[in-house]
């Protein structure tokens, strides 16, 4: 009996509790449930990181910024404060920065320090799950099964925004795609199958034109990119039609169509008429303002949140607009370049497209970095992305991961040379 406890005690000192919690933190990032879940999930993370990895934190942490990509966005998070300096409230617009990207330096290096490529790529697997379990979470709202305050079966979004989890669902789309077409494990696959089966339903069922229209666009590249060699091919284009045209049904199902002929007649009404009504007639006002206020502040911008308050006085000033005062363009694109000029921009694009180029000659690693980036894109035309927590922290994560898969593979290919 006493072997037998003596084993069991062996046994438990085995086990990694810290990547089980690392793994749960990745896994609920997603979730967001209350305000304080990332700072008391990152304090508690960041405090076991340095006493797991006092020895070799700061030689591993230090060895990222060798790697292009991650030195590019490590310069724009950087400079992101620096840009306080030309605001004209310095305390205000360190606080507008600090509220979104404090929390980047407690996971940033955890994630570089903890994670090899095997752990890297269970956690975007983890994330992928993460993502199939919300959607059946709005699912189950949609077939009035349970019911959440502001959520309903005509938006059956869950607790978080509808912007936050229809680009979810377009992440867990297109990973969970590749990760059952590249894997050789077939129960892995048939898993994997059904996540992009919810996830697909799940963005069709929410509200979001932006995400959906983003989800075709995207999908048309990737199969011009990923799957050139066979994108005439009968076959593919039979399963290319079959899956629009579901995403079609499922949308006409739900009466969500009705929402792309509402944007038609607000985009007819705004260059027809002057006048910006509607979500869709919002945004291009909003987007013509962003284009206005870059001329002036093209370079280094206005600096962080002046950008929003210029907006807002434009909006008060023109007695064309008649709708409330609003603080942001709807588009991370002109936020982006209105408050940190050409140079802040080109350092965050700059950094996502090196990363995809260093993921070039792994497809699955590849497939899936361009999906999710190119959603990224695509979305910021329309929708906040970086600017909503905890949307810009999946991002973040997703971008950290593979610079850990990206590095760590030219890293071995060094060793062999």
């Amino acid at each position: 009996m006493s072997q037998t406890l003596d084993d069991l005690y062996k046994n438990t000192k085995k086990i990694d509790y810290y990547l089980y919690y690392f793994y749960f933190y990745i896994f609920i990032t997603p979730w967001h449930f209350f305000n304080a879940q990332t700072s008391i999930l990152s304090v508690i993370l960041i405090i076991w990181a340095i006493i797991k990895y006092k020895d070799t934190m700061y030689n591993d942490f230090k060895a990222f910024f060798k790697f292009p990509p991650f030195t590019l966005l490590f310069t724009f998070i950087i400079y992101t404060y620096i840009s306080i300096l030309w605001s004209d409230s310095i305390k205000d617009a360190f606080d507008f920065v600090n509220n979104y990207t404090k929390y980047y330096f407690l996971f940033i290096p955890v994630l570089l320090i903890s994670m090899n490529k095997d752990t890297a790529i269970n956690s975007i697997k983890l994330l992928t799950i993460s993502f199939g379990l919300y959607a059946i979470y709005t699912i189950v709202i949609y077939f009035g099964l349970i019911h959440i305050v502001d959520s309903s079966i005509n938006n059956p979004k869950g607790h978080l925004r509808y912007l936050i989890v229809s680009q979810y669902m377009s992440l867990g789309i297109f990973i969970s795609f590749f990760i059952a077409y590249y894997t050789k494990i077939k129960k892995e696959r048939i898993f994997f199958i059904l996540v992009f089966l919810c996830t697909f339903f799940s963005l069709f069922i929410n509200n979001s034109r932006t995400a959906q229209l983003s989800f075709i666009f995207v999908s048309i590249i990737l199969g011009a990119v990923v799957f050139r060699r066979n994108f005439f091919n009968f076959k593919f284009l039979m399963v290319f039609f079959l899956l629009i045209s579901s995403a079609v049904f499922v949308a006409y199902s739900n009466n969500k169509l009705a929402k792309y002929t509402k944007a038609y007649n607000e985009f007819h009404n705004t260059i027809n008429k002057n006048t910006y009504n509607g979500s869709f007639g919002l945004r291009l006002y909003f987007n013509k303002v962003g284009i206005d206020i870059l001329k002036d502040n093209l370079l280094f911008g206005t600096g962080p949140n002046d950008n929003r308050i210029l907006l807002q006085e434009i909006q008060k000033n023109d007695s064309n607009y008649t709708s409330r005062i609003i603080n942001h363009f709807h588009s991370e694109h002109i936020d982006k370049l209105t408050a940190y000029g050409l140079v802040g921009y080109m350092l965050l694009f700059s950094s996502i497209v090196l990363l995809i180029y260093h993921l070039r000659k792994k497809e699955l690693y590849f497939s899936i970095g361009l999906s999710i980036f190119l959603t990224l894109f695509f979305n910021s035309f329309a929708n906040k992305t970086l600017s909503v927590k905890p949307l810009n922290y999946v991002y973040l994560i997703f971008f950290i991961l593979l610079v850990i898969i990206a590095y760590n593979k030219e890293k071995k290919i060094d060793e062999k040379i």
